[in-house]
Formats: structure tokens, C-alpha cells, sequence
């Protein structure tokens, strides 16, 4: 199956269930809308399609209960960009078109708000899954040894010219950052299928290369697209310091290693992949 098809059938319940769960399970309706508002405000629904599509390519059905497991990796994702555009932090003004969630509630209400998508994605998880295993694997995937820990060191590292040319740092901090949650996203779905050893190992090699690519063609977009186009401020990380691939590499050198992980997660699922996970690689094209 194509990943244009996968997406028309998987993208309309994903956001279905998103909507309905969000307004029939939290009590206070106000807080609900400040949750919902986030959620609900579009994106790619990258990680729940992750991890739906290698459920696919490994044949295991897909039922309400998988929604349910793809939705919680969703809230987390939106937890963590609303307390990632806060002003401590990148201090955005824009997400996906629309106010950030401090600038449309309120500092407060946006820390809160997150507080509580958190949680509540680990429920869903739980819930539908009755898995420890996929617990683990999602708690550690965002802890400090993973996106706040990435997130961490990119604020630690901000404005500090002493990190300007540390490979070896600048390839962490953006691996944990951004590649932890997606690497979690199809390791979730390869442990819930009970998936060989090796096919894990080939699902690890791809989502690797698949998530250290994400934050290089994100930040090469930064400096190629307008605002209008990304729906988000563009073409800041120079400006505030921020230490990366592209701000070490320079643009060509970038491409070139978006280029090469690409080629490299491609081959990693090779033997067992129908098209379906080689498809989510299109999404770089527009940064070569």
C-alpha cells in the first residue's frame, strides 16, 4: 500500500478519535478546548502513522485499540511542542498557522496544558496495549535520557560558540530531541506485533536514520521556507544561537547528509518493507 492511501484511510479516525476521546473524557469542559486546541490544529500526524503503518507492513490487524495507542503517541508529540514554544524555551508565537497555545490561553494555561497531554497519552498507551513493554519503551523515549533530555541540551547549548563545530554533541542533542519519540513510535508498534528479533533490529536501523533525518530537513526548511509557508516563524535558529547540522555543515553539507540517511533507512527495511515505510522518506524531498 502507498502511503497517499494508508493516510486517507488511517489520517480520518486518527483525528476522529482525537476530537471525540478529548471532549467526552476530560470533565472541565474550558480545559478540554485549551487541550483540543493544540491537538487539534493539524500536523502530519507523523508518529501515529508510524506506528499504524508498521503494524501494517508486519500484518497485524488495526482496530480501535491500535487508534487508541497512536492517538496517546499524538498527545505526547503536542505535549511537547507546546511547552517547546513557550517563552523559556523557543519562544514561538505561531504553530502549524494558528497562536501557540501560550499565546492564545495564556502562559499558564499552556503549561498545564501539557502537563495534562502527557499523562494522559501514557493512559491511552496503557490502556489500549496492557503492555509494560510499551510503556517503557515511550517513557524512556521522552525522559532525561531522551527528547527533554535532547531538549535540554539544546538550551544548554544555545548561544555557547563552544558547541558550534561538536559533531558528536550537535548529532546527540538532535537525535534525542526529535529522533527518540519517532524511534519509539515504530518500536512501539514492532514490540506490540511480537516481530522477530532481526525484524526489530531492521524497524530500529530504519527509524534511526528516519528520525536524525526529521530535525535536518526541519531545520533546512527553517531557511527555505517563508512563515506563510511552514506556519510557523522561519529562519531564526542563526539568529538565536542555536547550535545544528546546518549552522555546522552549512546547507550543502546538510543535504547531502539528509541525503545519505535516507539511503541508509531504505536499505534497513528493504526485506520486509511493502513500499509503505519507504514512502515517509517523500516528506524530505522538499529540503534537497
Amino acid at each position: 500500500m502507498k502511503l497517499t492511501d494508508f493516510s486517507e484511510l488511517y489520517l480520518p479516525q486518527i483525528n476522529s478519535f482525537l476530537k471525540e476521546q478529548l471532549e467526552c473524557t476530560i470533565n472541565d469542559h474550558k480545559f478540554s478546548e485549551i487541550m483540543s486546541y493544540s491537538v487539534l490544529a493539524g500536523g502530519k500526524r507523523l508518529r501515529p502513522l508510524l506506528f499504524l503503518a508498521t503494524l501494517e507492513i508486519l500484518s497485524h490487524p488495526i482496530s480501535e485499540k491500535e487508534i487508541k495507542i497512536a492517538c496517546g503517541i499524538e498527545l505526547i508529540h503536542t505535549y511537547s511542542l507546546i511547552h517547546d514554544d513557550l517563552p523559556a524555551m523557543d519562544n514561538d508565537d505561531y504553530r502549524r498557522g494558528k497562536l501557540t497555545s501560550h499565546k492564545k490561553w495564556g502562559e499558564a494555561e499552556a503549561i498545564l496544558a501539557g502537563d495534562a497531554l502527557l499523562p494522559l497519552g501514557i493512559q491511552w498507551i496503557a490502556e489500549a496495549s496492557n503492555s509494560y513493554e510499551l510503556i517503557k519503551v515511550i517513557t524512556r523515549a521522552i525522559g532525561p535520557n531522551g527528547m527533554a533530555g535532547g531538549q535540554y541540551m539544546d538550551i544548554d547549548s544555545t548561544n555557547n560558540l563552544s558547541y558550534k563545530r561538536n559533531e558528536t554533541f550537535i548529532d546527540k542533542m538532535e537525535f534525542l530531541k526529535t529522533g527518540c519519540l519517532i524511534v519509539a513510535s515504530v518500536q512501539m508498534a514492532a514490540k506490540y506485533a511480537n516481530s522477530s528479533d532481526k525484524v526489530q533490529m531492521n524497524l530500529l536501523h530504519f527509524a534511526e536514520a528516519f528520525g536524525r533525518a526529521y530535525q535536518i530537513y526541519d531545520d533546512i526548511v527553517d531557511i527555505m521556507q517563508t512563515s506563510v509557508q511552514a506556519g510557523k516563524k522561519t529562519h531564526k535558529d542563526a539568529d538565536n544561537g542555536k547550535n545544528n547540522t546546518l549552522t555546522m555543515l552549512g546547507l550543502e553539507k546538510s543535504q547531502a547528509e539528509l541525503s545519505d540517511l535516507i539511503a541508509r533507512g531504505k536499505v534497513a527495511i528493504k526485506d520486509i518493507d511493502n513500499q509503505l515505510l519507504s514512502d515517509f522518506f517523500d516528506l524530505y524531498r522538499k529540503a534537497l
